[in-house]
This record gives C-alpha cells, structure tokens and sequence, in this order.
C-alpha cells in the first residue's frame, strides 16, 4: 500500500496552483523548490569583479537563484556530483521550465567542470573558481549552473540549465577585470 494520496483537480484548479508556483505572492519567480516533508532547496550566488593588477574590487553581486525543474530531478537522481558555471548575455526571464537560453557565442563562456565541497552539517554543495580577464568586455545578463561537461550552441545548451538567475542589471566584465564566483545550492532542514 503506498502513501501516496493523488486528487484530481480542474483544469482551472490547476492553472492557479501553476500560478502560485510561478509568482507566490510577488513579481518576481519561485526561488527554492519545497519537496516533500518541508525540505527546501535553494541556491545564492555572489560575483566579485576585481581589478586584474590591483586586486581591488570594482563591483560585487549576490542574489538567489532559480532552480529548474531539471534542475529538481537532477538533485533526485545524481545530487549534483560535479557543475559547470556559464554567464550569458542573455536577459531570458527565470521560469522553472525553462532548460537552455540562447544567445551569441561569443557573449557565452563556461568554468569548465568544478566538483563541489560538500558541507554534510548544512547540506550545501559549493563550488567556486575565477574567470580571467577576457579579451573583449563581456555583458553579463545571467548566471547558470549546468551539469559538468556541458556545451552550448547558438541554439541552447545540450542538457539543460540547473538553476540561473538573471543579474539584474546586467553587468559588464572589462578586459581588465577578473571574475570571482561563490555558487552554493542547499537544503534544509536536515532531518
């Protein structure tokens, strides 16, 4: 016998339940997913730009993530073993649908994969790295976390997105500037 319970709704039922997931209260999409028993799972990120040659910092960025519907089933089902992080030029808005953005090449650039340091007391996996100074000044509209050994074409990536969000408004990486990068997905409680 299986504890689950299923109801049947309406189709009008559904769409305002679909609603309050998308935009709970706010303007602004759904940045945690809440699975079964109360456990939550989120992820933050924060962007330092600093000065290559000085080491000063010129700009910093911290916010909270989306994490997609791939990105759920992937903590299901691998728990998110090893990333790739990527910024894009592109302004797409968050859904937790959405799988890949598109966007030019060359407004598009990866870490390359990244295993994660896992903190079992607070369940957070954190990776990190720091991207040089690029040949070019770079918009940068979004970050995502995609699984390792991802690629991306003008059409999109090939697997799908883990989680993203948009850098609101979006920022400029000049050629003189490197890129340091904190990304920590979590859950809890911890039971």
């Amino acid at each position: 016998m299986s504890d689950y319970k299923v109801s049947v709704i309406s189709p009008e039922e559904a769409r305002e339940v679909i609603e309050k997931l998308k935009y709970p209260g706010t303007s602004r999409p759904r940045r945690t997913i809440v699975l079964e028993g109360g456990m939550e799972l989120k992820g933050s990120f924060e962007i330092t730009a600093r000065d290559a040659k000085t080491g000063n910092i010129e700009w910093q960025h911290a916010d909270e993530n989306l994490i997609t519907d791939y990105g759920r089933k992937a903590w299901m089902d691998v728990r998110f073993s090893s990333f790739t992080l990527g910024f894009q030029a592109s302004t797409e808005p968050p859904t937790p649908a959405r799988c890949t953005l598109s966007g030019a090449l060359n407004q598009f650039f990866t870490s390359g994969n990244l295993s994660p340091v896992n903190n079992s007391v607070t369940n957070t996996k954190t990776v990190s790295t720091t991207f040089g100074t690029p040949a070019n000044n770079r918009t940068l509209g979004t970050i995502s976390l995609t699984p390792a050994n991802e690629t991306f074409s003008g059409q999109g990536f090939r697997n799908g997105i883990l989680a993203y969000a948009l850098l609101t408004p979006p920022k400029t990486q000049t050629t003189t500037q490197t890129l340091e990068v904190v990304y920590k997905i979590s859950m809890s409680p911890i039971s």
